[in-house]
């Protein structure tokens, strides 16, 4: 009959013997998957240069003013255009009869000391503020 020494170590030995299984077979899974993340990082990489190179085309200072004419109806800015800091009304010039914190046009052209009818008009143009308009 066996010894119970033997019985153990046979035992022990079958238990070793499947826990090494596991282990080279979980081992081998873990490193095919580090191959597929491998395999994605490079296909990433790639895809980021080229991303990059389309975005070095696509922000071409030259391509973006060439679509800017063509696309947008802009102009440069006259001297017409521009304001001063006299124009801006100071905060002491707000009109005290504001109803719910409205403020009424009237009050505010009061306040700049510009009339309301066009032959008492302020010296800036206004229609000459808008883009495109000349002095």
């Amino acid at each position: 009959m066996m010894r119970s020494s033997t019985f153990v170590s046979l035992v022990l030995v079958c238990g070793l013997g499947f826990g090494l299984f596991k282990v080279k077979y979980e081992v081998q899974s873990l490193e095919e998957e580090l191959a597929k993340i491998n395999r994605q990082t490079v296909t990433d990489q790639d895809a980021i240069h080229v991303l990059k190179a389309e975005w070095s085309y696509l922000t071409q200072p030259v391509r973006i003013g060439d679509m800017a004419g063509r696309h947008l109806a802009l102009s440069p800015v006259t001297s017409g255009q521009m304001g001063s800091f006299d124009q801006l009304p100071l905060k002491a010039d707000r009109p005290a009869d504001t109803e719910g914190g409205d403020v009424k046009i009237e009050a505010v052209l009061k306040a700049m000391q510009v009339a309301s009818k066009p032959t008492q008009a302020h010296p800036t143009n206004v229609a000459a503020l808008k883009p495109g308009g000349d002095r």
